[in-house]
Order: structure tokens, then C-alpha cells, then sequence
């Protein structure tokens, strides 16, 4: 499990959160000469070779990654902040638990630098809102890589990158950093990649268009992670728009770019239209099923049954299980704990073809 972790210096004055100051880079620490605070910095880990599971009941190479229908969590790292304020006061179990009894397959990590320790950091906002079940981005991918580990079974695991940094000249130096922590943990087969996508065609959406997403026997015991920002970071990864050639994560953009094979569209209702338009392409598309913690509590279910019914292969929820006297909670309906994706999948899949609760172990 992860350590409860704070914040780090440069983010704990909310003024400089409020007026938009950003932490100093990779690019500037290096400048300076400013050397890591051993006191505080836990080391980095070291990557471990990737654990390939059985397969499912059913014949894997007959559905692929873009078939599931799977249940994630927004903020999967929260905790409630010390002094109770509205909105922020949730509190989510640890990554492997939710992995293990929630039947969660998605996350979402918020990453700050950390310009002492040259290394990021996961929480929500510095000072007002900062505990979280992993302190460091790294912490956070131990918990969910022996959990994985142990259940190499598990369907693609698909993890959400928000960088809570603004965009500046240095964002490939901070991106590149991040990559290197992603590595730090997994060898590189343990990661579905943009130029697995791509294969032999010119670009990520000709691939998609072309073969389409691995099959989930290519697939299973592995992660997809994907950037929700659409700054200049977002610019800057993808080679100013242009590719995702040698990087590690997916990244949105518009339905006719050529890098784009994952979409996030928040709202189910009023992105109908455009999740639509992105299954037709074969993208992946993450959705919410409620606009925050409040609409679960108020047992509004009009965006949970939207965002089931719309295909979207990722919905995410603050309301995993059902929690205190909240009747409100998301379940997939009929997955093991994932099911085969409304519309998209083919007729003859079945919920144990896409993960198999029996044979999730080694």
C-alpha cells in the first residue's frame, strides 16, 4: 500500500495555487544545481519483468481492448482532507483494494512536480487538499503492479494522467520524467504502447482503422496509460500534434488527428454525439458517471445510465461502492467485474470473456 504523503513546499501557500504559479522544472532544478532532499524523497524502485497470466473461459483473440465496458474511480488516490470542505470531503480505499473488492479497472492519478525530490507527486491541491493514499506517482504504480502481479488475469488496467502543472517551455523535459518513473516500475511489456497501436501503418489512427486495438489475449495483465490535458503539454507529447512515436502514453485530440485512439468526454448527455462519433472510429473513450460527489448523493442516476448505455469502454465514479446511509453506487451491470462494451462488442461476448474471475491468478 501507499503512505500517506504531503504535499511539497512549493504548492503549500493556496495563494500561489489561486493566482496559477507553477513549480519550477526538471529543466530549471538541473540549472541551479539543486540536489534531491534525501530526508524526504523515498528512492525510486526498480522495474520488475512482466507476469503473463492465463487467458479467459472464452477465446481471447476474438475480442479486443476496445470491447470491454469497465468501472474506474475519479480522484483514485483521495483521501479527505484534514478539515472537512464540501466537495473534497470523500475518502477512496487503496489502489490494490479497489482493484481487489471493487472491481475497479481504471484510475485517475493527478501529478505534481516535486522540485525538491525531482520526482512526482500525487494529490489533489497542495495545502487545501492533499492526502492521498500514495505520496509519490511511483508509490502509486507499486500498489497496482503487485496487485497485478498476483492477478495477471485482469483485463487492461487503464490509468488516467492529469498533470496539475501548467504548460511552460519545459514540458517535454517534465514528460520525459514521468515516462522515466513509469519505467522505473514496469518493464516496458507490461504497458500497451501508442506504437503497439500503430504497428507497420503511418500512424496511430491508421493502425486503428487498419487492425484495430490488440486482441485481450495480447492484452491481459497490462496497463494503458492516457494524458487528459489539452495544453501545450499535450502539444509538446505529441511532437506538436503530429505522432506519439516512442512515448509511453495516449493522449486526446480531436476525432481526425493521427495520433489520437483514446478520448475523454465527461458529461454522457451532453457528449452523446461525440462518444458516438469516437466509437465509430474505434477510439477508447473514458466518461463520468455523475459531475461529482454531490449528484451520487442526491441519487441522480441519469449520467450513471447514460454513460452505461453509451458504450464508453471506461466510466468513472466517486461512488464505487455504496458508501455510509449513500444508496447511490456504480456497478457494472453483469460484469465479472468488466462486461462486454453496448453496441461495440460482438454478439457472442460475454463478461467472463473479458476477464474471467477464475483465472485471474498466475
Amino acid at each position: 500500500m501507499g503512505c500517506v504523503g504531503r504535499p511539497f513546499a512549493r504548492v503549500l501557500l493556496p495563494l500561489a495555487l489561486l493566482s496559477g504559479a507553477r513549480t519550477s522544472s526538471i529543466a530549471e532544478a538541473g540549472t541551479r544545481g539543486r540536489e534531491p532532499k534525501e530526508s524526504s524523497c523515498a528512492p525510486m524502485p526498480t522495474p520488475m519483468a512482466f507476469v503473463r497470466g492465463l487467458g479467459s473461459a472464452s477465446p481471447d483473440d476474438s475480442l479486443r481492448v476496445n470491447h470491454l465496458q469497465a468501472k474506474a474511480t475519479h480522484n483514485s488516490y483521495h483521501l479527505p482532507p484534514a478539515l472537512p470542505i464540501g466537495a473534497w470531503n470523500y475518502g477512496r480505499a487503496p489502489l490494490d483494494e479497489q482493484l481487489e473488492r471493487e472491481g475497479v479497472r481504471g484510475v485517475e492519478l493527478d501529478v505534481h512536480w516535486d522540485d525538491d525530490c525531482a520526482r512526482f507527486r500525487v494529490f489533489h491541491i497542495g495545502f487545501l487538499d492533499a492526502r492521498t493514499t500514495c505520496a509519490f506517482f511511483t508509490d502509486c504504480l507499486v500498489v497496482m503492479r503487485a496487485w497485478s502481479a498476483d492477478h495477471p488475469g485482469h483485463h487492461p488496467i487503464f490509468v488516467q494522467i492529469e498533470p496539475k502543472f501548467s504548460s511552460s517551455r519545459n514540458d517535454e523535459a517534465r514528460m520525459v520524467a514521468l515516462e522515466r518513473e513509469i519505467l522505473a516500475v514496469f518493464d516496458e511489456r507490461w504497458l500497451l504502447t501508442p506504437d503497439e497501436l500503430k504497428g507497420e501503418s503511418r500512424s496511430v489512427a491508421e493502425g486503428l482503422a487498419t487492425h484495430g486495438w490488440p486482441t485481450l489475449a495480447e492484452a491481459r495483465g497490462r496497463f494503458v496509460f492516457y494524458l487528459n490535458d489539452d495544453s501545450g503539454i499535450r502539444d509538446a507529447y505529441t511532437h506538436h500534434r503530429h505522432d506519439l512515436d516512442g512515448r509511453l502514453l495516449f493522449a486526446e485530440g480531436a476525432l481526425d488527428e493521427p495520433f489520437v485512439a483514446m478520448q475523454v468526454s465527461n458529461d454522457p448527455i451532453e457528449g452523446r454525439e461525440t462518444i458516438a462519433a469516437a466509437l465509430a472510429k474505434n477510439l477508447i473513450v473514458r466518461t463520468r458517471a455523475e459531475d461529482g460527489p454531490s449528484m451520487g448523493r442526491s441519487g441522480d442516476t441519469s449520467l450513471r445510465e447514460a454513460a452505461l448505455a453509451s458504450g464508453a469502454q471506461i466510466i468513472s465514479t466517486d461512488f464505487p461502492i455504496a458508501v455510509d446511509d449513500v444508496p447511490y453506487a456504480v456497478t457494472v451491470p453483469g460484469g465479472t467485474p468488466s462486461r462486454c462494451a453496448p453496441g461495440i462488442a460482438p454478439f457472442a461476448c460475454t463478461p467472463i470473456g473479458i476477464e474471467d474471475p477464475a483465472n485471474l491468478g498466475r
